[in-house]
């Protein structure tokens, strides 16, 4: 139904529907009916199926993409989890080539700088290379498992439509003694 919707919110599409629709009054009758449905109904079922067709791959995407696994650094080390199981707060460590399965505010790289680049792809088939840096705190502790040892926390925004943009903060909690 949402197809249909799409595809008559367009002026062209519902023209042709309305004119279609309009045959079957008699006195605006111009020519036999399947002159105007066979050409609209064809349009209709190659968009239908297009969009079958792309919902399918997506799905199949997806389905791969949550059985991906990932390495999750806890207190005790790493453990292997699926991409549907990770959580907000979750410590991901994310490997060279590696897709990352969300937005992520990156707290350490292999880097002395703190920088990386991720590639992002689009559903276009795009792709862009974009450039992250790491929390500068967290970047210069002497150990990866020192992050379990600091007070902080990271704000993240709700998912937005808009796939360009992620909001993500990090921030310390300094202790103060008396």
């Amino acid at each position: 139904m949402k197809v249909l919707y799409e595809q008559f919110k367009f002026f062209l599409n519902l023209y042709f529907l309305i004119v279609s629709c309009s045959q079957f009054v008699p006195a605006l009758k111009i020519g036999y009916l399947y002159t105007y449905w066979a050409p609209l109904g064809f349009v209709l079922t190659v968009t239908v199926v297009r969009e079958a067709v792309d919902e399918f791959r997506r799905y199949k995407r997806d389905k791969e993409m949550n059985s991906q696994l990932y390495s999750k650094l806890t207190v005790r080390g790493k453990v292997q989890v699926k991409s549907s199981d990770i959580q907000v707060g979750d410590l991901i460590i994310v490997e060279k080539n590696q897709r990352i399965p969300s937005d992520m505010v990156f707290l350490r790289t292999s880097e002395k700088t703190g920088s990386c680049f991720i590639r992002t792809d689009q559903l276009d088939g795009e792709t862009d290379w974009k450039l992250k840096v790491a929390v500068s705190c967290t970047q210069r502790l002497p150990a990866l498992g020192d992050l379990f040892s600091i007070n902080a926390y990271v704000y993240a925004q709700k998912p937005q439509l808009d796939i360009h943009s992620f909001e993500g903060t990090f921030t310390r909690i300094m202790k103060t003694e008396y």
